[in-house]
């Protein structure tokens, strides 16, 4: 199984950046509130609760607390599973989510390495 997720690390096009925080996750009326694992420009892995009982056939709402009380909402899609990981890919982010999180990321893999995702990512939503 950690082969499985060493070949999807290998797959990915944008780089994840490793967080140690908390992270609010909501599907319906259910809560979970997890152990972020990493986060890019396009998804997060996120730890696998014992008590997770989510339908994955529905989208799912992420809360992410930042410094000085900031917090970034969004929406994402469950692609993949493996033991103790879970993976998604965000639904959509508005640009001010959007900016917010390369700001994130920007302080941990450099404010180039961010740049150059966010043109490839406005090339793919083209």
């Amino acid at each position: 199984m950690a082969e499985n997720f060493a070949a999807t690390q290998e797959r990915r096009a944008f780089t994840r950046l490793t967080l140690d925080s908390l992270i609010e996750v909501r599907q319906g009326s259910k809560m979970w509130a997890l152990q972020l694992l990493d986060i890019s420009l396009t998804g997060l892995g996120v730890s696998e609760p014992e008590d997770w009982d989510a339908d994955y056939s529905h989208p799912f709402s992420f809360m992410l607390r930042l410094a000085e009380g900031r917090e970034l909402e969004f929406h994402a899609h469950l692609v993949h599973m493996d033991p103790g990981h879970i993976g998604f890919e965000f639904a959509h982010l508005d640009p001010e989510p959007l900016n917010e999180l390369a700001a994130t990321l920007a302080g941990g893999l450099g404010r180039d390495v961010v740049d150059r995702e966010l043109a490839v990512l406005a090339s793919l939503q083209d």
